[in-house]
């Protein structure tokens, strides 16, 4: 199947122009209400990684619109599949555009020597269908995630979705957060089946900062399982922390958390097995994704 999918490669014939991505650095907001955004692993792979599509609330997304712009020997495979998609108002789509043209080796439209992450934007705005596309590599890919993460950080299910992708192609921001468990208690209590949910169980989780200075945001809780249970809610995964793969929830997204003060978190698990719960847990704190 990875054989397959490397080698199914877009037609050798020529495709539509690119627009230079200053064109859409001058669109108005009103134009960006039609904006759509795509992200394509063109990698190797083991099974296939589902292209991320945005665009502004209202406006369907439409995948089959890029395919006129595809490069030729470029692997759009991707793309197949039916792609993870969210909402992003048009002015974080202008807070991305803005934030992504300082990153220069992006906004050049070029393909990355080894490339494997087609960053598209497409606009339909005035009748005229226009589109950008840069294929960035690792080095590259980690700054565009970065630039878009801070762009969309009060839109939960766009982080979550680009945190899911980065994670999967290797372009999440390099830099994880500080481990600050040692400088606070995190006690969970109250865990029990939740009667209209039977296979619920709910709880909640205590964090007192007993380090006696101030831990500045931003702050997660890694919550680490040992059976099957699945945390409901949770704001991502960890992917640049150890262990890997486990749900985290943000406790605090700015400001601080003082000497002597504590945070509380109702928890809610999925656990169709009713088999015990055992949680611990790790506290991060600082820049970077866990």
């Amino acid at each position: 199947m990875a054989v397959t999918l490397t080698l199914a490669l877009t037609s050798l014939g020529r495709s539509q122009p690119l627009s230079p991505f200053s064109e859409f650095q001058s669109m108005s907001i009103a134009d960006l209400a039609t904006l759509q955004v795509k992200l394509t692993y063109m990698g190797s792979q083991n099974a296939g990684i589902a292209s991320i599509v945005f665009t502004a609330p209202g406006n369907i997304v439409n995948v089959a619109l890029f395919t006129p712009f595809h490069r030729p020997d470029q692997a759009y495979f991707n793309d197949e599949f039916s792609p993870q998609t969210f909402a992003a108002s048009p002015q974080d789509l202008k807070a991305l555009i803005d934030s992504v043209g300082a990153l220069s080796d992006v906004a050049d439209g070029h393909v990355d020597p080894g490339g494997t992450v087609s960053f598209t934007l497409l606009n339909t705005a005035g009748g005229t269908t226009r589109a950008f596309e840069s294929i960035v590599n690792r080095t590259n890919g980690r700054l565009l995630f970065g630039r878009m993460l801070a762009a969309l950080q009060n839109n939960p299910e766009a982080v979550r979705s680009l945190r899911s992708f980065g994670c999967a192609v290797g372009m999440l921001p390099a830099t994880p957060p500080t481990d600050v468990t040692a400088q606070a208690t995190i006690v969970g209590s109250g865990l029990r089946a939740d009667r209209k949910h039977p296979t619920q169980f709910v709880g909640k989780v205590r964090v007192t900062n007993t380090s006696g200075t101030t831990i500045s945001a931003p702050m997660v809780l890694v919550i680490l399982l040992d059976t099957d249970a699945t945390l409901l809610g949770a704001d991502g995964t960890t992917c640049a922390v150890t262990p890997i793969g486990h749900p985290f929830i943000n406790l605090l997204t700015s400001g601080t958390l003082a000497s002597g003060t504590t945070i509380e978190r109702v928890l809610r698990f999925a656990n169709p097995s009713g088999s015990k719960l055992n949680a611990t847990f790790r506290l991060y704190a600082g820049a970077g994704a866990p």
